[in-house]
């Protein structure tokens, strides 16, 4: 009973905590990335599920997981929010693609006919769902943690060799995606770099996964 009193207690001071830091991306007005625990504005719940096809209604929803579902990816993500949140506010993530827990992410790339990144039509959703998401805390349902970067910072399209690279840049830090796409699918890895963190923390960088979307989704 003690162990089970404890762990209540803490996920209850944990998700306090995450709801405390949730406006932490969204003190300056002019800032790219706006986090914090919820859905953002005109974006639907994707329910941790993959995409079918570009006609139904989850087509602009993709993963971000890691191929061998190896235990780094949980410290990684909780390396990527540490910019905004203590991680030790997130329950645990995996990697899995197929897993509950993960990421979903929406994504806009939109290029010129040059392949130049067009950054201010271009935007990204990251929603991490980790195990206290759906849990009821003080009458609230714990929803997902969403970084929201509202627009890009520079970016290129080879539509020869099918390869793309978008970054996306602000006060916190960066992240890029980088891959390949055919006419079905776009996939690569995604790196972060923080340039600052939490007390307590430094700022962290690597590879936060490897991500897979639709093109007619993603790529515009």
């Amino acid at each position: 009973m003690k162990t089970s009193f404890f762990n209540k207690s803490m996920m209850g001071v944990l998700v306090a905590l995450a709801l405390s830091l949730s406006a932490c991306g969204k003190k300056d007005s002019s800032a790219v990335r706006v986090a914090g625990r919820g859905t953002p504005t005109g974006v639907s719940q994707s329910g941790g599920t993959t995409p079918n096809t570009c006609s139904n209604a989850n087509m602009t929803w993709g993963k971000i997981f890691d191929p061998y579902a190896s235990s780094a990816f949980e410290s990684q993500v909780k390396g990527f929010v540490s910019a905004t949140l203590d991680p030790q506010s997130l329950g645990t993530i995996s990697g899995n693609i197929n897993d509950k827990t993960g990421i979903d992410f929406s994504g806009s790339f939109q290029f010129d006919t040059a392949g130049k990144l067009i950054p201010t039509s271009s935007t990204v959703v990251i929603k991490i769902f980790d195990s206290f998401v759906g849990q009821v805390y003080n009458g609230q349902t714990i929803v997902p943690y969403v970084v929201e970067f509202k627009q890009a910072s520079e970016g290129m399209i080879d539509r020869n060799t099918r390869q793309i690279q978008v970054k996306f840049k602000d006060s916190y830090g960066e992240i890029i995606f980088q891959g390949q796409y055919d006419n079905t699918t776009v996939q690569g890895t995604v790196q972060y770099q923080n340039y600052t963190a939490v007390n307590g923390y430094q700022p962290a960088a690597g590879t936060l996964g490897s991500f897979k979307a639709y093109t007619c989704a993603l790529i515009k």
